[in-house]
């Protein structure tokens, strides 16, 4: 008898959700055929150049030229036009789930692709993130009908609104580079600063202020643009493997949940300056860190001198990495979705 099926809906925001996947595909694939489901063809082709699997792009769910309404999270289906596009992407969903007969849907964001897959009679596993998510009608009614909810970050970093943690796995931190060899750091690089930058750059102002000490050298990563910037910052745009990138053990970074752990994997002190997102998920995540003396909090508005006094005191900064990656984690949750449904 062949696998079961199971549907894995990988959001296009970012690169965490594509890396999260990256990570728990191989774990999943032992015990499920796993079929990619998106709604952006960019993350469609990437899924396809790096691996063999069926792929269900959903078609949009807005018309041609359509003005999209800002979210303001107060009622459900906001952002859902009155047209027929959605009702196409849910027939396409339907006939995949007609063919394909999968077991479960696991969700990681969008959650009214959750609440459409429970109305179609399939099982519903949710990716949980922090942010004020349960401001969000929507969001409240996914986490209500799924059967699971997998956290990719250790318990005691909930929030203490949470009310779903009873059905929640909580895997611990997701990282590509947990049980590899770190590199090392020489004594020289302790003068050295990485700005590791996210999906959004930061303003030309507020990396002038960060890097405005000409006795820190401070190496740039991810910029899509070119900065206006002093002799001693060093910017290599987008890297393939920043373990190779990153120099000095300190580096400042917004707080994706992807990144924060692929830092904390390998040993670096962060100085976290979040990105602004509509749940607030990255100002939430990186509050919890810094009260859980995990990295050290910034603000987008620090001045020159705030800047080189938080850099001087991250030199000194002890944070405490121990058992915020669990090397299993991937292991764990395919055993636990083989548990459910397999």
């Amino acid at each position: 008898m062949g696998k079961p099926t199971i549907f894995y809906f990988v959001h296009a925001h970012g690169n965490g959700h594509r890396a999260t996947f990256n990570i728990l595909y191989p774990e999943l694939s032992l015990y499920f055929k796993v079929v990619a489901v998106t709604t952006n063809k960019e993350i469609s082709e990437y899924l396809n150049s790096h691996f063999e699997m069926d792929i269900l792009e959903l078609p949009a769910k807005y018309p041609e030229h359509y003005d999209i309404p800002e979210h303001t999270f107060s009622k459900a289906f906001e952002v859902t036009p009155y047209a027929l596009e959605p009702a196409i992407r849910a027939k396409a969903f339907a006939d995949a789930v007609l063919n394909y007969k999968p077991v479960a849907l696991y969700c990681d964001g969008v959650p009214e692709l959750a609440i459409m897959a429970r109305s179609m009679g399939l099982s519903v596993v949710l990716v949980h993130l922090p942010g004020n998510v349960m401001n969000d009608p929507t969001q409240v009614f996914a986490h209500e009908l799924a059967d699971h909810i997998i956290a990719h970050f250790p318990s005691f970093l909930e929030q203490e609104n949470y009310k779903y943690g009873s059905k929640t796995y909580y895997g611990g931190y997701l990282s590509k580079f947990s049980g590899i060899s770190v590199k090392q750091i020489d004594s020289f690089d302790d003068d050295v600063v990485t700005i590791l930058l996210g999906y959004e750059n930061y303003d030309q102002k507020i990396l002038q202020n960060i890097t405005e000490d000409l006795n820190t050298k401070f190496i740039i990563i991810g910029n899509k643009r070119e900065y206006k910037l002093g002799k001693n910052c060093r910017q290599l745009g987008f890297v393939k493997n920043i373990n190779e990138a990153v120099a000095g053990n300190r580096v400042i970074s917004a707080a994706g949940q992807n990144t924060v752990a692929e830092l904390i994997s390998l040993g670096k002190r962060i100085i976290l300056l979040p990105e602004s997102r509509p749940y607030d998920e990255q100002n939430v995540h990186a509050n919890v860190l810094a009260q859980n003396g995990l990295a050290i909090l910034a603000q987008d508005d620090f001045s020159a001198e705030q800047w080189r006094d938080l850099l001087m005191l991250a030199k000194t900064f002890k944070p405490a990495h121990n058992n915020f990656i669990n090397q299993s984690s991937p292991r764990e949750i395919a055993q636990q979705m083989k548990n459910w449904y397999a």
